[in-house]
Formats: C-alpha cells, structure tokens, sequence
C-alpha cells in the first residue's frame, strides 16, 4: 500500500506513520506499507494521501488530481477551515476532512471507515472535469496584489506600484482573505506559499485556470 504524507509538523507526521501501521498491520491481507515522500507524481499515484492544508488551500484548483487521484485523500485542516460540500474543487471533490485536533481515536476511525468503503466500493479513479468547478480564484487585480504581497512589499509601496490609495489596497486585501476565509496575516502568508507551489507544478493541467485568473504571476 503506496502511503504519502504531506505535513510541515514532523511529530506529526511520525504519529500518523504509526497509526498508519497500527491501522494495517503486516498480517492484514498481507499488506506492506510503503511510505513516500510528498511530490505532485505520487501525491497522485498514492493509495492514500495525507495533507496538512495551508489556509484556503482547500478552496484552489488542485489540477494535479484531475487525471488521476488518491484512492483516499485526507485533508487535516483547522475545524474552523472545513469548507461546505459545495465549496470544494471538482478535482478533490472525493477528500475527507478531519479536524487538526481531533484525537488518535477519531483519525484512526475516520480512516479504516473511508478505506474499508472504498475496498469494497471498488470504483475506478475517475477523470476530474473543471467545467462548473467551485474552486475559488483571483482576480487579476487581486492576482498583482498577491504577487506584491508575496514579495513582500508594503501598503505604500504596493499603491505606488497599482496607482491606487494605500486605503484601496487595504480593501483589496481584505477582500481576498475574506474570499478564501482567511483570519490572520499568517494565514494569508501560508495561503500565498500554497498558491505559488502550486502555480509552479500547475502546466496547463486545469482547463478553466489561466495565467491571469488565480494563479501569481
């Protein structure tokens, strides 16, 4: 069994490895776990995947799932961060959520019940379509402004550049953490790494993104 595990907090990470093992143990069906480090190629070719979300991270086009996903696919997120059904891309349409916080007990159920579904579901992995996909993106004034703020730039620097008043700008910004529900400016910090990643391993696998719509520049 091909497990991959994306996680920025290493304790964690061991923690999920031994419950993963507890979870199918050697005798069950003769399974060997194989654990992978985390890349867009076996991210999709895992038989589970296991994702720390970054702050609306699970609200953006996931365009390396669309051929081919997880069998399973986990997202641990802030309970504050689940997003509604409805809200989330077509790519990952199939992901489970489970609270960052949730207990060992919780996680290890929530796991062996998606799994042992799914074995017995047997459905094929499906090709992902983007036409009606609810992933949210950027505008293209919202798409400089988040270059400016990735680079790091001020308020006053970031209306010199846009031509518009530092008070716009602000405004601009909180339009956009309020599109992709986020609290703080970390938040916003970690959601722009996630969108650059992202945007770099993106190479025209989504049918609705351009270069301009969602995507830094």
């Amino acid at each position: 069994m091909n497990i991959v595990i994306r996680c920025q907090d290493r304790f964690y990470q061991y923690g999920l490895r031994a419950l993963l093992c507890e979870i199918f143990p050697p005798n069950l069906n003769q399974t060997t776990l194989t654990f992978n480090d985390y890349d867009h190629a076996n991210a999709a070719c895992a038989d589970i995947l296991i994702l720390m979300l970054h702050p609306g991270e699970q609200y953006i086009c996931h365009a390396e799932m669309r051929f081919r996903a997880p069998r399973l696919m986990i997202g641990l997120v802030d309970k504050k961060h689940i997003p509604a059904r409805g809200e989330i891309p077509s790519c990952i349409e199939n992901i489970v959520f489970i609270p960052l916080n949730a207990s060992v007990s919780k996680i290890s159920k929530v796991i062996k019940q998606h799994w042992f579904s799914l074995q017995q579901a047997k459905t094929p992995h499906a090709v992902h379509h983007c036409g009606y996909c609810p992933h949210k993106t950027l505008t293209g004034q919202q798409n400089q402004l988040a270059a400016f703020l990735y680079a790091g730039m001020t308020s006053k620097q970031i209306a010199y550049k846009m031509a518009i008043g530092q008070k716009t700008v602000l405004a601009h910004r909180n339009a956009l953490m309020t599109k992709f529900r986020l609290r703080t400016d970390r938040e916003l910090l970690l959601f722009l790494n996630a969108v650059k990643e992202k945007n770099r391993h993106r190479n025209g696998m989504c049918e609705s993104c351009n270069d301009d719509d969602g995507w830094l520049v």
